[in-house]
């Protein structure tokens, strides 16, 4: 009886470790690119910083994607050429910026997005910026809402029928071996 519960038990262990994490985390290619996101940019002795949220929704993405270096070291290379042109603007702020200055800084935006087939769009204020999947799916936008889903999406459903269907599996193999236990015990006292 032991040995039948240890095996039943064993089976349902087996059937429900199949669903495991899957979350790809932060390789150091993604990793270089959030510390270049993190660096600021000076403008006219102002520190600007890409806002932490930002960031944070980068992140979480990342954690869903397996990014390349050749992909960081163009994101990155893009990103300095933006912090450089927010230098080179002569402005002490984002809301100094001219029309024409707020178009090319969202052209770097675009070109970094798209590294990683991504767009990026302006979002309600002059200094938001909304990065969209292909599929529509927005990854970075400024609603605050910076919790993304990540993993596989499944349910739970499948690993209790088949655990299930294990354990009547394992009952019914141990009825087999019972009965005919006891059926050869029965002829050799005949």
């Amino acid at each position: 009886m032991k040995k039948l519960f240890s095996i039943i038990i064993s089976a349902l262990i087996v059937c429900l470790s199949c669903a495991g994490a899957f979350a790809a985390g932060i390789n150091s290619s993604e990793s270089s690119v959030l510390s270049s996101m993190r660096t600021p940019a000076n403008m006219k002795g102002n520190s600007v910083y890409v806002p932490s949220s930002y960031i944070n929704q980068a992140e979480a993405y990342f954690n869903t994607i397996d990014m390349t270096s050749a992909q960081a070291g163009k994101i990155n290379g893009i990103i300095s050429q933006g912090r450089s042109f927010l230098q080179s603007t002569g402005k002490s702020s984002l809301k100094e910026l001219s029309a024409s200055e707020r178009k090319t800084l969202m052209g770097y935006a675009s070109s970094a997005a798209a590294v990683l087939n991504l767009s990026a769009a302006a979002g309600s204020d002059a200094e938001d910026i909304k990065v969209i999947s292909k599929d529509g799916e927005v990854i970075v936008d400024d609603s605050g809402n910076i919790i993304k889903t990540t993993g596989a999406q499944q349910s739970v459903a499948p690993y209790v029928a088949v655990s299930v269907f294990a354990v009547l599996l394992s009952f019914a193999g141990a009825g087999v071996i019972y009965s005919r236990k006891k059926s050869f015990v029965y002829e050799e006292i005949k």
